[in-house]
């Protein structure tokens, strides 16, 4: 990683917002970091090594991450569906994150 230089001017990593328009790009000290379930590998190597090529590729396109708003903590955002991509950001410094907003009812759904 000490060798790593996007490709990509700016704060986050690329993703295309005329296909998402709901897509907000969010301070990455807003997001909870996530935490993997006793006994789940905290990373798998198939997933993070495609992350962190797309960053230095110029075709880099990938999707945002899924959040949902908390209440009552320290951050803003909890991470639904985009633990690699929240996490490969941190490691190339990164300081901001692509985010589609979801809001769940009551149920999680």
């Amino acid at each position: 990683m000490d060798n790593f230089r996007s490709r990509r001017i700016g704060t986050y990593y690329p993703y295309q917002p005329s296909t998402i328009s709901e897509v907000t790009v969010v301070p990455l000290f807003e997001v909870e970091p996530p935490c993997r379930s006793d006994g789940v590998p905290a990373f798998r190597k198939y997933k993070l090594v495609p992350v962190m090529l797309a960053f230095a590729s110029p075709e880099c396109d990938l999707p945002p991450i899924e959040v949902k708003p908390i209440a009552n903590s320290a951050y803003r955002y909890q991470v639904c569906n985009g633990y690699h991509r929240y996490y490969a950001s941190v490691a190339v410094g990164y300081i901001d994150i692509p985010a589609l907003v979801v809001i769940m009812d009551e149920n999680g759904l």
